[in-house]
């Protein structure tokens, strides 16, 4: 027997001993086995969200949403919080008995879904994002032989009929604005498989494949077009209610580990929009001292033209690069950058700009993209020129810093940097961490100066901050005080500038995604925690090093960041 072979198996025979030592107690499942079965069992009931995270066994597969299915997945999550709560805590390490909080309160999310909100039974998106989803997981990423995906995809929009009898079947109650935003999205889903589908197995030199997808996806645009036929009647009658209620609110942030009532988090975004609008106010008198108002069109005036926009943006990642190395903002781990790209035109309908990394099980295609979208070829140049605005070059900054450097393409590289990590680690996903920490990383290189720390740099980010702060006010509001959609959307042009149709847009999303509170609590909650590092740490502290740990525990919630870099939990806010 060899050396690894004999460790193994004393570490068995020890383990051994003390299950027998607890008695029947702990005759149960360990940590890491309820863990494996939970993602395995996850992956099982979600294959289309597990194709995206690189586990493949069900690429063929479609999520089943029947009424049945959603009662065995309530079985399931509270099976597993069960058998998290029986644990024996004593013989758990500090990082095991985190994990086991991560995980249960991840389950108190799922379980809030599927036990109070319910969007499958009111969301005719839920059913819209999944009929896109199936086909774009398996185009988005070449993680096996084209062949091998088309004939994936071919068994999944075969299922897409079935999907949309369900939903028609399961969708009661639906409020007005989420029928409109179904509708919206069907439409796009549509010529998504329509076009791009096809477009995307072209190259494949099968003709029975070929048939066969044709048919597949003929029947797929056939049954979307019926839901959305669907859709325009129900569009009449739509009554339910978006809002969460104060309660439903309150298991949100549970979930995320956050302790803060609604009031406490609205009361913060609050205080944090009144000082950017300050900020905001005293830094565009500084870019344009006759004409504030027009601050923001002064700095749009500089921005690439189509050619340039992919060079100009892997030229502003490498200067942000190269500043962090020189400000020891953050070790990052290698020298890796992602690589820049227009985006798939696919996915232009929805995407100006975006971070696309590797699932974290994905093994083959690994590469991480930063995509962005050039102007609409078939627009006036004039239409074209006011398309790349947003592109100029303080928001272009601004954007890489957030989606890239030391953003969203950081938290991968650590993910990547971290082989040893625990699955509850890799597969974390807290949105204050993901979210607030990119927000946070906007407001932090600023502070340090970031390409000479102008007042036009500062302003893109200012502007940026505001949005998100309205996002929290929004949020709150419209989901425990009873604000209406209309007023939601005035907030957003009024108070944080934003132009019209985008102030709709940005409050219509606060009604399906409450969580977007998560960009300014999460900024806020990383700015207290480095705060209390500080004045523990005194002459000691370093940016870098707060850094490396704050990312070095991996996606999952501020409070338990906070519980393994301070030693014990504190206050968030």
């Amino acid at each position: 027997m060899d050396k690894k072979r004999l460790l193994l198996t004393c570490a068995v025979l020890v383990a051994g001993g003390a299950v027998t030592a607890r008695g029947a107690h702990a005759a149960g499942p360990d940590l890491d086995s309820i863990v494996r079965a939970y993602i395995d069992s996850e992956a099982a009931a979600y294959p289309v969200n597990a194709t995206a995270s690189g586990l493949h066994a069900g690429d063929a597969l479609l999520d089943d949403t029947s009424p049945a299915a959603h009662r065995a997945e309530v079985a399931r999550l509270h099976a597993s919080l069960v058998q998290l709560a029986h644990l024996d805590s004593a013989h758990l390490t500090q990082p095991q008995r985190d994990d086991r909080d991560i995980l249960a309160a991840e389950i108190g999310g799922e379980l809030l879904e599927e036990e109070h909100v319910q969007n499958w039974r009111h969301s005719p998106d839920a059913y819209v994002g999944l009929a896109t989803s199936a086909p774009y997981t398996l185009i988005a990423r070449d993680f096996a032989p084209v062949s091998q995906r088309m004939r994936a995809l071919i068994a999944r929009e075969r299922q897409l009929p079935h999907l949309f009898a369900s939903a028609k079947l399961n969708l009661v109650a639906m409020p007005p604005v989420f029928v409109d935003i179904g509708l919206e999205n069907v439409a796009g889903a549509i010529d998504f498989i329509s076009h791009d589908v096809p477009a995307a197995f072209a190259g494949v030199k099968d003709s029975k494949a070929q048939a066969d997808l044709a048919a597949s996806t003929q029947q797929a645009i056939a049954a979307a077009r019926d839901f959305q036929a669907w859709l325009r009647v129900q569009q009449k009658t739509a009554h339910g209610s978006f809002v969460l209620g104060t309660e439903n609110f309150r298991r949100l942030l549970a979930s995320d580990m956050i302790d803060l009532t609604p009031d406490q988090v609205l009361a913060a975004g609050r205080a944090q929009l009144k000082r950017d609008q300050d900020e905001f106010a005293a830094t565009s008198r500084q870019v344009s001292p006759q004409h504030p108002e027009e601050a923001l069109a002064v700095i749009e005036h500089s921005h690439p033209d189509a050619a340039h926009l992919v060079p100009d943006t892997q030229q502003t990642l490498a200067g942000i690069r190269a500043f962090i190395v020189a400000h020891k903002i953050v070790d990052l781990p290698g020298t890796d950058l992602p690589k820049v790209a227009e985006t798939p035109p696919f996915q232009r309908a929805l995407i100006v700009a975006e971070m696309d990394a590797p699932g974290p099980f994905e093994t083959h295609a690994t590469q991480a993209y930063y995509y962005v979208t050039p102007p609409d070829t078939a627009a006036s140049p004039a239409e074209q020129n006011k398309y790349l605005e947003y592109f100029n070059a303080p928001f272009l900054l601004n954007l890489s810093v957030h989606e890239a450097l030391p953003g969203h393409f950081t938290q991968f590289l650590y993910l990547r940097a971290n082989p040893g990590w625990s699955l509850v680690r890799k597969t974390g996903h807290s949105y204050t961490v993901t979210e607030g920490w990119a927000h946070y990383s906007e407001q932090m290189m600023q502070e340090q100066g970031v390409a000479g720390g102008t007042d036009r740099e500062h302003l893109a980010q200012l502007q940026d901050a505001l949005l998100r702060d309205c996002r929290l006010i929004a949020s709150v509001e419209m989901h425990t005080h009873g604000m209406s959609l209309a007023d939601a959307s005035t907030l957003m042009e009024k108070e944080c500038f934003q132009p019209k149709n985008v102030a709709y847009k940005e409050a219509r999303r606060g009604t399906a995604d409450p969580g977007y509170y998560s960009y300014t609590l999460g900024k806020l909650m990383i700015e207290k925690l480095r705060a209390d590092v500080q004045a523990k740490e005194g002459k000691a502290f370093t940016l870098a090093r707060f850094h490396d740990r704050f990312l070095g525990a991996g996606l999952v919630p501020v409070r338990i960041i906070r519980r393994e870099i301070m030693g014990a939990d504190g206050p968030l806010l």
